[in-house]
Formats: C-alpha cells, structure tokens, sequence
C-alpha cells in the first residue's frame, strides 16, 4: 500500500466565478463550475499544478473550515482500505463521481491541522 500519486490541492473559495476568471486571467485552464456533492466545483490545470476549487467541502459538517482557503491535497493510493487503517478517519470513505470517473474517497487529519484525502480510482472516466 502506498501513495501512488497526486490529483489536486483542493481549494474553497467565497466566489466560484471570480476565482475560475482569476485563473483563466493567469493563463489556466478552467473547467465550467459544475453543481457537486453539497456545494460546486471548477478544476483549475495551471502549468504542472492541478487545483479544484470548492464552495464548500464535501466534510465541511464534520470539521471547523475557514470561509476560504487550502483545504487538503487529494491523493491517489493503490488499496484506500489499508491505507485508513493506519489513521483515524475523519470523513468517508464513500464511493464518488464526476468527470474523473469513479473514485472511493475518504479525509483523515494530519499534524499541522491540515486533511489528507486518500483516493482510490474505481473507474477511469469515460
């Protein structure tokens, strides 16, 4: 088991449409926002760097969150079940999907007063 790669910082932001345009201004790609989970999202590839900005985080009800800021950095491992039975798990996991396909997530807190989410890919995008 181990951590094979990474996805995205996640990111929350007050508002959507003025952080994709700053983005898009700084020479990024911009995903339309889209309606997901409990809130919405845009993805953000700016350079080497993958961000996906939030309104709210898909824990946001199980932990105190600032209104905006670096919320976790999401990351890929090979087996999500041995890698949460090293942590206490604070959020998850729970089976997702969008764009990126299919994926079991879950969120564990870290020293620093930061989350890690760990994620599985179920099933490539289609």
């Amino acid at each position: 088991m181990s951590v094979t790669g990474m996805a995205n910082l996640a990111v929350k932001v007050a508002d959507l449409e003025a952080a994709c345009a700053w983005y898009i201004a700084a020479g990024a790609t911009v995903t339309e926002p889209i309606e997901w989970e409990n809130g919405r999202r845009a993805d953000v590839v700016l350079g080497w760097l993958n961000l996906t900005l939030f309104t709210k985080a898909i824990y946001e009800d199980v932990c105190a969150l600032p209104e905006e800021g670096f919320l976790h950095p999401a990351l890929f491992v090979d087996d999500l079940d041995a890698e949460l039975a090293r942590h206490t798990v604070l959020w998850g996991p729970r089976t997702v999907s969008g764009s990126f396909g299919v994926r079991r997530i879950a969120f564990v807190e870290a020293p620093g007063g930061i989350r890690l989410e760990f994620m599985e890919q179920v099933e490539d995008p289609a």
